[in-house]
């Protein structure tokens, strides 16, 4: 008995940190991941607000061509 409990305590102290680090490899991908997509939201949403910015200032440009006409 005693040579599969050493068998079983020799595997385990080989599968448990492996399976650890995998876990903590794939939290650091899903953390880096997560940030990214985050920025990307912040990108479009400042990208947006230029094209609100621009549609006014054209607007602005056309009512002074039309009020000069």
């Amino acid at each position: 008995m005693k040579k599969w409990k050493a068998s079983y305590t020799v595997e385990a102290s080989v599968i448990v940190p492996l399976v650890l680090w995998v876990l903590a490899v794939v939290m650091q991908l899903g953390i880096a991941m997560h940030e990214e997509i985050e920025g990307q939201k912040e990108q479009e949403a400042v990208a947006d607000l230029w094209e609100v910015d621009e549609f006014y200032i054209c607007q602005t440009v056309g009512e002074i061509v039309d009020d000069q006409s």
